[in-house]
């Protein structure tokens, strides 16, 4: 009897300095011995609150933040520009000529606007006036008035062809930020499957715990009949001893159960990024449903969610366009300019604005812009690599293709597999627990004896783990087969 009230007491103890759950039914409620009452908790509340809280999250969308920063920096090639000035200059050195002007007074001021059109078009608008004074040893000229509004076009049809090049740049953010998109999904899901995993982990050692502690009440009783029926001399001092050391060996085990679920609760907690000092106690039982899809329609399924199959899909696209824009990169640069520009010289400055207006003094440019690189070897260079990285995406994602069937088929299978073995393991359970019953029958009468009844009571509480682990693996399976087919984050969509 020492051996075994000095496990109760470390027990006791164990479960008073700890606050872990100290004892276990799938019919009643979960007791607690802890400061805090623990939380009941399902699989949803897991998932919601380690996306709200964990930094694996946070972090995935500061990335996806990051990278959306992107797409202002490509289209900057599309800013507008306004620019303007002052300028004042009064010259009253002394020239080598007196013909020259002996004083120079300029007094102007401008305003323009610039911007690249999405065609590639580079278009300048300006408007400049400056009012000048000179003054010649022969004649002196009074102040008057230059205003000058001018418009400056250059459209590139070689290189960057009608802006093909400056469009590409943002379609190739705006494609890469489709696959950060797909990445932060995909690391989201990642975390959802592990707290998936980790819950059931969770439940599967309250399962394990409450398997041992039925096990311990029935160790308990068989060890209180044996030490009545020893003081009665209906038994050998043997059977004692061994009821005694079978309720000592279990009374161990639940010891390591009890921790084995404080660590699998704690591990749980981590993943939601859970603060100390609160217990939480899964609400859900150690069940799974069976399988409702066959093979080739998770395989199908697969192929229209699986994240790195579409990352592999767009990468094809954006290597192909990378490709379209080296090449143009090679075309020699030939460029379209026009220029118009109309001013006026008067004394008076609305006199000169009028001349602008009525376009009296127009300016007119036409000419073509043409150079041709001789060797172009950095840009050569760049087309070739390109063209290389598109194929080898290209073979990336017939690999992808091969992988996703690979995986699918294997999670799809160990899924079958335990859902079988499930059914045999359900029907040894249920044999084991009809034969100990018949057994401790045969025992009441004085027919049986306490090895047989601790055999079979090992017999059965054996055959309950070994189910209890089935069904935990079956779940894990199923958490695995979500994920090799990226379905995992649709099932929460309404949630988080």
């Amino acid at each position: 009897m020492f051996r075994s009230k000095a496990a109760r007491i470390i027990l006791s103890a164990y479960f008073l300095c700890t606050g872990s759950l100290c004892a276990y039914s799938e019919t009643k409620e979960v007791v607690s011995e802890g400061i805090s009452d623990p939380r009941r908790v399902s699989i949803n509340d897991c998932v919601v609150f380690a996306i709200e809280n964990s930094f694996e999250v946070k972090l995935a969308r500061l990335d996806l933040y990051i990278a959306e920063t992107g797409l202002m920096y490509s289209e900057a090639v599309f800013d507008t520009f306004l620019s303007g000035g002052y300028k004042y200059s009064e010259d009253r050195r002394k020239r080598i000529s007196s013909a020259l002007s002996k004083y120079d007074y300029i007094n102007s001021y401008y305003a323009g606007i610039e911007k690249t059109l999405p065609s590639g078009t580079e278009v300048g608008v300006k408007f400049t006036d400056a009012r000048s004074r000179l003054q010649t040893d022969y004649a002196g000229i009074g102040f008057y008035h230059v205003p000058e509004f001018s418009i400056d076009l250059k459209q590139p049809v070689g290189k960057n062809t009608f802006g093909y090049t400056d469009r590409g740049k943002i379609t190739l953010t705006r494609l890469a930020i489709e696959n950060a998109a797909l990445d932060m999904q995909d690391k989201i899901e990642a975390l959802i499957a592990k707290v998936e995993r980790a819950y059931w982990d969770l439940v599967h050692a309250k399962r394990r715990l409450s398997i041992l502690d039925g096990i311990l009440e029935k160790a308990r009783k068989l060890h209180g009949v044996n030490e009545k029926n020893y003081d009665l001399g209906l038994i050998e001092k043997v059977d004692l001893v061994s009821s005694e050391a079978n309720l000592a060996r279990v009374e161990a085990e639940v010891l390591v159960a009890a921790n084995s679920y404080k660590r699998s609760e704690e591990d749980l907690k981590l993943l939601m990024n859970m603060g100390e000092g609160i217990d939480i106690v899964p609400g859900d039982i150690l069940n799974s449903p069976i399988l409702d899809e066959d093979l080739p329609e998770c395989i199908k399924e697969s192929f229209l969610m699986r994240r790195d199959y579409k990352e592999a899909v767009r990468d094809t696209e954006i290597k192909g366009l990378n490709l379209k824009m080296k090449e143009n990169e090679t075309w020699p640069e030939i460029d379209i300019v026009s220029s118009m520009a109309l001013n006026g010289l008067e004394a008076d400055a609305g006199n000169a604005m009028s001349e602008i207006v009525e376009g009296q003094n127009p300016y007119y440019y036409v000419g073509l812009d043409v150079k041709v690189p001789l060797e172009n070897k950095e840009a050569r260079s760049e087309a070739i690599k390109a063209k290389h990285e598109k194929e080898k995406a290209l073979v990336t994602l017939k690999d992808i293709e091969r992988k996703i069937i690979t995986e699918v088929g294997n999670a799809f299978r160990e899924v079958v597999t335990f859902e079988a073995s499930l059914v045999y393991i359900s029907s040894a359970v249920k044999l084991q627990a009809e034969k100990l019953s018949e057994e401790e029958k045969r025992f009441n009468y004085g027919r049986s004896s306490t090895k047989t009844i601790i055999d079979y009571q090992n017999d059965l509480l054996r055959t309950e783990l070994e189910e209890a682990g089935y069904f935990l693996e079956h779940r894990k399976s199923k958490v695995d087969l979500e994920r090799s087919m990226n379905v995992i984050l649709g099932k929460y969509e309404e949630i988080i």
